[in-house]
């Protein structure tokens, strides 16, 4: 079997899609979300992803996401998350909202990359403290940028 190029505007199906045709515009594609993960940190189970070679959790909410495919830039990127607030796959609330609420970012302590993205999640942070690292049922995060 040779390997090739094919070139599209539009990419459509019409099989598994009830209704009309559903179609993506190829420049969305090519623009859009690049790696996206849903791990669960109380179980260490990843429950979703796209783009992701493996995953490692360092300790209590700080989390370590490799992707397949490099980004083209390890700074011209674009990083969304949130987490869950619950650890018992929503059983019941994790803090009280009084105590800063749940809070996710890309881990300041390690150099941004190509390969792979750190994150951390944490609560109850205030004006006058800062929050702790916790492990919650569901932590999302997508990176958007351009592929090498």
């Amino acid at each position: 079997m040779a390997n090739g190029t094919i070139a599209f505007d539009t990419l459509s199906t019409s099989g598994q899609i009830t209704g009309t045709a559903k179609s993506v515009d190829a420049d969305y594609l090519a623009s859009g979300i690049k790696h996206w993960v849903n791990y669960d940190a109380v179980n260490q189970t990843t429950d979703g992803s796209l783009n992701q070679s493996g995953l490692t959790d360092h300790d209590n909410g700080l989390f370590t996401s490799t992707y397949t495919n490099n980004l083209n830039s390890a700074a011209d990127k674009c990083i969304l998350g949130m987490s869950w607030d619950t650890e018992n796959d929503g059983s019941s609330q994790r803090t009280a909202n009084a105590r800063g609420g749940i809070n996710i970012n890309q881990d300041g302590n390690t150099v941004n990359s190509t390969a792979s993205i750190k994150v951390k999640v944490y609560q109850g942070s205030t004006g006058s403290a800062d929050g702790g690292e916790v492990d919650q049922s569901a932590n999302y995060w997508a990176t958007m940028g351009d592929l090498a």
